[in-house]
């Protein structure tokens, strides 16, 4: 059912909206920031595993802990820049480089949601991100495609699970 709903979809049906930044502190930070995601994947999910020897063999099994992959997304940045330098900001509140190489956790990380609609604005599919912070941004590209102004990037997100 939900491929049929995708096919009703496009790029600009993919948003990444952050309720807010828990770095921000201008009048900003009460906007939830929502990003046009036009390619990003739903990360791979591991289990750590254990090796043993039962009766002469070996036998593997899950140890319990889990692994989240990063989180990689290419966005549509705005005209003014403005969310590519949100992300900037929030970036450099946890680490400047300067005098603070890192924060304590629960001031950076923030809940996340990827939500996807058809081309009528009908939700098909909300995946809740939890605890998430920006590892990388990338470099901002400006180009043109079909007699477009386009300016993208890219991030890579961590998390702790979905």
């Amino acid at each position: 059912m939900i491929s049929t709903n995708l096919n009703r979809s496009s790029a600009t049906n993919f948003r990444l909206i952050f309720p807010k930044i828990p770095t921000e502190t201008t009048i900003i930070a009460n906007k939830p920031l929502t990003l046009n995601i036009f390619g990003t994947v739903i990360p791979s999910i591991t289990l750590d595993q254990t090796e043993s020897r039962w009766q002469g063999g070996r036998m593997l099994f899950a140890s319990g802990s889990m692994t989240f992959e990063q989180w990689p997304i290419n966005f549509i940045v705005d005209s003014k820049l403005e969310n590519w330098v949100l992300l900037f900001n929030w970036m450099t509140a946890i680490s400047n480089n300067k005098d603070r190489y890192s924060d304590i956790p629960n001031n950076y990380m923030v809940d996340a949601t990827l939500s996807i609609t058809d081309n009528f604005e009908v939700s098909i599919v909300k995946i809740n991100f939890k605890n998430v912070w920006v590892q990388s941004l990338g470099e901002v590209i400006f180009s043109q495609r079909e007699g477009e102004s386009l300016i993208e990037s890219n991030a890579t997100l961590l998390y702790d699970r979905y």
